[in-house]
């Protein structure tokens, strides 16, 4: 990289830009101009191209295999020119080449060919300069002419007189009329008032009568006078006539010497018309009181004359106000004409003054710079002064740096490194330790339960219970042991209630659930305790199976109406105090079955009948039955299997049982690798995600992708219309699980 610094300062900074121009369209193009931004200039095309032909620029060895175009923009991306921060008129010049000799020689010959550039330039800059702003005087002029002829124009719509305070006719009879308007809106609810208030009395009686006349004669509307005030007030009604016959003269005489239209005579018409209806109305009310004041006149006629008179008042108050509302909009209408004409006036007043001005700035500078017409003098005032402060360095090696290129590297490295493993924690949906599931799901961790082992070696001798049941078969393991850790949480969960109805569900298929439900059962009878083993499990029911017999009835049919449940409880001879309600046949209807309310009053009866009752139900995210059991159970249990994104899955499954209003006891984990032999040492570090059992498996799926929860083959025939579960049904014959 070679450097240079250079300062170009102009002989004249105003000598371009006119202030008030400065956006006018007519401005001078960069081609006629040179621009102030030199560093812009010094990196143009035209300069570049320039000095690359000259010098033979193309040869270079960097350059030798690109088009020209190709060259010029390598060029500029290798050429940096910066204004000084420090020194106004400072440039900093660097060029970029990959031999050293080469980027001195480009950066010399650009200065060089740039300070020439701009002497060439100004050898013709005041000509054209002058051509330029003579041209832009016949514009300025044109544009005077049309601006003026518009003003002209306007100015012959404002037609209307100015009197007191620049406000022109139409706008004083506007106060006028607007005050004139309000009291004649005024006038006219006195007048309805007072009319609406005698007819009501016309129609109440004498005593609203005598009533009304004394508000009248109270507020001075009725005046029941004698005849000698009767006399006095008709020579003053003779007296207001001769002065309104004085008024008519005097209009007369005005309206010859100003003119009809004049606003004085028309304000002296105006005068004159309210004088002659408060003259009128005075004639009237007149008639009216001395009529009244005849002792032997009656209330009634009294009153319904006075509210003739009102009614004529009425009449004229309306037919002046409605003469007064059209003048008013006439008035209105003119004067939002000529607000408009106005503001456009004044507005072609302030363009005519601006291009005026333009025009006296444009003659000064013609004169600035050429006053007598000959050129001589300006070439040597007008331009720039070049200096090189620094000539170009030779070319110091810039790039690659060695420690930059490598920490540069291993930031990257580090960078990548860092968001691969973001992606990979972001991507990981299962559980890693017992902290994360209590974290995650905001529920106590109650149970880990290791892999079961289901060979027949661990199956006691001609027993018909599955080996699945290790608390039966195996009852010192480890797994075993893990089951009756879960009945201790569960005994201090329920607080001592002498019963408790245990709900086990999971969130998808393949958690192990039922083996869970089934193992619970038998660890909590073989604490001494009569419990009661549902398989609520409408889709899948195995509890049949898992205790060794069969049964057409349970569940199913005691909520359909079709069994008592009493009747269809067996009770298990291997197990002391464990009883089994198992499915049934598979119904077609098991969501609605779930939801019927025979359900609650299930619960109620079993709950009254045993110390525990434990309920295998379906998956939560696969079907709907088990949401309203969990709704009246005291407590469920959540049985998950560690596998892929079984966090979105519980977290989803806890969701739906917090909304519905469900106690959810604890969580427990199933499938979880330990060592070898029994003991207290469980490994909860290793948690084993690909175990599956029987028909449920993982990636059949229903629901949120796990297929259908039906078996083929095995769904109810007919839907059976629900009963209530205390109706008479037939029983079986027997309890025993050996009959079945």
């Amino acid at each position: 990289q070679s450097v240079a610094r250079i300062a170009i300062e102009p002989k004249n900074p105003n000598y371009i830009r006119l202030s008030r121009i400065s956006d006018e369209a007519v401005m001078p193009s960069p081609d006629q101009i040179l621009p102030m931004r030199h560093d812009n200039y010094i990196r143009s095309d035209m300069l570049l191209m320039h000095t690359f032909e000259t010098n033979k620029f193309y040869t270079l060895k960097q350059y030798a295999d690109m088009e020209k175009a190709d060259t010029i923009e390598q060029a500029k991306l290798h050429l940096d020119v910066t204004p000084d921060k420090d020194y106004k008129f400072c440039y900093n010049l660097s060029f970029r080449s990959l031999d050293a000799n080469d980027s001195q020689v480009v950066l010399n010959n650009l200065v060089a060919d740039y300070e020439k550039y701009l002497e060439d330039q100004f050898d013709t800059e005041s000509d054209q300069l002058v051509g330029l702003l003579r041209e832009m005087q016949v514009q300025f002029d044109e544009r005077y002419k049309i601006v003026n002829d518009k003003l002209i124009a306007v100015t012959q719509q404002d037609t209307a007189p100015i009197l007191i305070n620049n406000a022109d006719i139409h706008s004083f009879n506007l106060q006028v009329l607007s005050s004139r308007i309000k009291v004649h809106q005024d006038e006219l609810r006195t007048y309805v008032a007072a009319r609406n208030r005698g007819l009501q009395a016309l129609e109440l009686g004498a005593d609203a009568l005598e009533q009304e006349l004394w508000i009248l004669q109270q507020q001075k509307q009725l005046v029941l006078e004698d005849s000698n005030r009767g006399a006095a007030r008709v020579v003053e009604d003779e007296r207001m006539m001769q002065e309104l016959v004085k008024f008519e003269i005097e209009l007369g005489e005005m309206s010859q010497r100003m003119g009809a239209g004049h606003p004085r005579v028309r304000e002296k018409k105006d005068s004159i018309e309210t004088w002659k209806k408060y003259v009128d109305d005075r004639r009237k009310n007149a008639e009216v009181l001395l009529s009244s004041s005849q002792t032997n006149v009656d209330p009634r006629q009294i009153l319904s004359r006075f509210l003739e008179s009102l009614n004529q008042k009425i009449t004229d108050v309306q037919s002046r106000l409605e003469k007064d509302l059209i003048d008013y909009n006439d008035h209105r209408i003119e004067a939002d004409r000529l607000a408009k004409v106005r503001i456009q006036r004044k507005d072609l007043e302030r363009e005519r003054d601006y291009v005026e001005g333009l025009i006296n700035e444009t003659n000064d500078k013609i004169l600035e710079i050429d006053p007598t017409g000959s050129l001589a003098e300006t070439s040597r005032k007008e331009g720039f002064r070049f200096r090189r402060l620094q000539e170009a360095s030779e070319g110091e090696r810039v790039w690659p740096i060695l420690p930059i290129v490598l920490a540069i590297g291993g930031l990257i490295g580090s960078l990548l490194g860092f968001g691969l493993g973001c992606l990979v924690d972001l991507a990981d949906k299962t559980f890693h330790n017992p902290d994360e599931i209590i974290k995650s799901l905001g529920l106590p961790l109650i149970g880990h339960i290791p892999v079961i082992s289901q060979g027949k070696r661990y199956q006691i001798e001609n027993s018909v219970i599955d080996p699945s049941v290790c608390t039966f078969h195996r009852p010192k393991s480890q797994n075993a042991e893990s089951f009756r850790a879960i009945r201790t949480a569960l005994y201090f969960n329920t607080q001592g209630r002498e019963n408790s109805v245990i709900q086990i569900t999971s969130p998808t298929p393949g958690d192990g659930k039922s083996t869970i439900a089934s193992n619970l059962a038998v660890s909590i009878a073989q604490s001494g305790k009569r419990v009661l083993l549902v398989d609520a499990d409408m889709r899948r029911p195995r509890q049949a199976m898992t205790f060794g017999f069969q049964s057409k009835e349970g569940f199913a049919t005691v909520l359909s109406g079709e069994s008592f449940w009493k009747d269809v409880v067996f009770e298990c001879k291997e197990i002391e105090g464990l009883s089994i309600l198992p499915c049934g046949v598979k119904p077609n209807n098991p969501a609605e079955l779930s939801t019927s309310p025979q359900v609650k009053q299930l619960i109620e009866q079993m709950r009254n009948e045993y110390d525990f009752v434990v309920l295998d139900t379906p998956p939560v995210l696969a079907v709907t039955d088990p949401c309203p059991i969990a709704a009246r159970v005291d407590g469920v249990i959540l049985a998950l299997r560690i596998k892929k994104n079984i966090r979105v899955s519980a977290e989803r499954s806890t969701e739906i049982l917090r909304n519905i209003g469900a106690n959810v006891v604890g969580v427990v984990v199933n499938g979880v690798g330990a060592q070898s032999g029994y003991g207290s040492q469980y490994t909860y570090g290793a948690y084993r995600a690909g175990y599956g059992y029987n028909n449920y498996g993982y990636g059949n799926g229903y629901g949120y992708g796990y297929g259908s929860y039906y078996e083929e083959g095995k769904t109810r025939a007919d839907r059976t219309t629900p009963r209530r579960i205390d109706a008479p049904a037939v029983a079986n014959p027997t309890n025993d699980l050996s009959n079945d």
